[in-house]
């Protein structure tokens, strides 16, 4: 049976990979997240998505990004080829650096945006590599909420537009959101 098509509409999506089938991690150390996050500089700046935030876990990875017409599939393509010729040539291995394609839905609204946001930043604590969202160093968590430099490739604003500024600091409302959940 062939693969259902995906949604390759503009919009914002949650994007996330499958675990490793060839090697116990996807990435083993900082100098692999670092080359992860330099690859998605890379093909975000090609193909002009804007990536709303992101979490590098030990076997996979997430990611919230505003996608145009037609560029998330050319992007994630371009990310994980990427990324697995680096890996494959640093850990002599061949083949696809995921265990199948990456999965990808559509955020439908604030509301829903702000919970994948907060799933997305809780991932490390759920996965018991931390006890709050803000000691996770590899998501961009932190710099969303004002606790380090934002990288230049990450534009949180869309998700920092779901509080109402001035009524409230949209960093502090966040981080209050997600810590809490």
């Amino acid at each position: 049976m062939p693969r259902r098509n995906r949604d390759s509409a503009a919009g914002t999506f949650h994007v996330f990979t499958h675990c490793v089938w060839a090697a116990p991690r996807l990435y083993r150390d900082a100098t692999d997240r670092i080359e992860f996050l330099r690859h998605l500089a890379v093909v975000g700046a090609k193909v002009g998505w804007t990536c709303v935030a992101y979490c590098l876990m030990d076997t996979h990875y997430h990611l919230i990004v505003d996608a145009g017409d037609g560029v998330l599939p050319t992007a994630m393509h371009g990310l994980n080829l990427r990324y697995a010729r680096y890996h494959n040539r640093r850990y002599g291995l061949r083949g696809h650096a995921q265990f199948e394609r990456y999965g990808s839905r559509r955020v439908a609204d604030g509301g829903d945006l702000l919970t994948t946001f907060a799933y997305v930043a809780r991932n490390p604590v759920k996965a018991e590599l931390c006890a709050s969202a803000h000691e996770w160093r590899w998501s961009s968590y932190r710099a969303t909420v004002g606790l380090e430099e934002l990288p230049s490739f990450v534009d949180p604003a869309r998700v920092l537009r779901c509080f109402p500024w001035p009524t409230v600091e949209p960093a502090a409302a966040l981080r209050a959101y997600v810590e809490k959940r």
